[in-house]
């Protein structure tokens, strides 16, 4: 008599560091580190790649990870990265000596350019309102107002109590609201 054994599915999150897998991490993770990159005010345009890096690290690292908390050690390493990407910003700003071609072959309607250029324009505005305020003002604002995140989980990813994030997330708005009138009042908006 033969007997199987039960293979039962342990979550990401419980196994022990000598049984997490890189590959499994990367698949369970990778949309909200993504996210968390993106809160940290990584571009759009470097989304990937910042994620990517982040991964990088994970795979590097991976062995030496107690396998404790590993929601909060991606969210660190996310952290640092973006916080590395915007101290390097003046490398990407410089001015590029020949521009990439435009992609042949797309199938997609061709964009109008004025809607085009309002939406560029908006978010360009946005990311500079966002890089004036205070890296955990800003992280609280767009982990909540536009990732969805509740303010519990938040407090758990900063390792701060649920009070300051909602402290931070209410001068975030407040200083967002000012910075929109600044800029209103510039002339930048309607």
């Amino acid at each position: 008599m033969v007997v199987k054994a039960l293979s039962t599915q342990v979550p990401l999150e419980e196994r022990a560091p000598s049984v997490l897998v890189f590959e499994d991490v990367y698949t369970r993770w990778f949309d909200e580190v993504s996210r968390w990159v993106r809160a940290f005010g990584g571009l759009d345009a470097d989304l990937d790649d910042l994620t990517q890096e982040v991964f990088l690290i994970v795979r590097r690292k991976l062995a030496q990870f107690d396998g404790k908390n590993i929601r909060g050690w991606l969210y660190r390493i996310s952290q640092r990265t973006v916080r590395d990407y915007r101290r390097r910003a003046w490398f990407r700003r410089a001015p590029k000596k020949e521009e990439d071609p435009p992609e042949s072959g797309s199938f997609a309607r061709p964009e109008d350019p004025t809607e085009l250029l309002e939406r560029r324009e908006a978010e360009r505005l946005l990311v500079q309102i966002l890089a004036k305020m205070s890296q955990t003002r800003r992280a609280a604002f767009i982990l909540f107002e536009i990732e969805g995140y509740s303010g519990e989980e938040i407090a758990e990813l900063e390792g701060v109590p649920v009070n300051t994030v909602w402290t931070r997330l209410h001068h975030a708005r407040k200083e967002f609201y000012e910075l929109i009138d600044r800029a209103r009042r510039g002339g930048r908006l309607p």
